[in-house]
């Protein structure tokens, strides 16, 4: 029982659609590990307009990444960052590691 003309045009777009968005999603979206990568230039681009469409501040941002990190040094005595709550709080490990 063949399929309709009609029902073909419109499993033939629905397919369009599927693998338009994987393609998008693939090349944009996805991280491929700490290394550069075939599309890193893209999404680093890609990245880059959405930043500015929606108004974000990069360099503001990181100046607020960075005190944080201070801050939080400051609260547990240098041991903040890369160390466990249990390592924070306990008393026998003043270094912190």
């Amino acid at each position: 029982m063949p399929i309709s003309e009609k029902a073909q045009r419109a499993w033939k777009a629905g397919t369009a659609v599927v693998t338009a968005f994987t393609a998008f999603y693939s090349v944009f979206c996805i991280d491929y590990g700490p290394g550069p990568h075939v599309f890193t230039g893209l999404q680093s681009w890609y990245r880059q307009k959405i930043d500015s469409i929606l108004g974000v501040d990069l360099e503001a941002t990181r100046k607020r990444q960075i005190s944080d990190n201070n801050a939080q040094k400051n609260i547990y005595g240098g041991r903040g960052e890369g160390t466990t709550v249990e390592e924070r709080n306990d008393d026998s490990n003043p270094g912190g590691r």
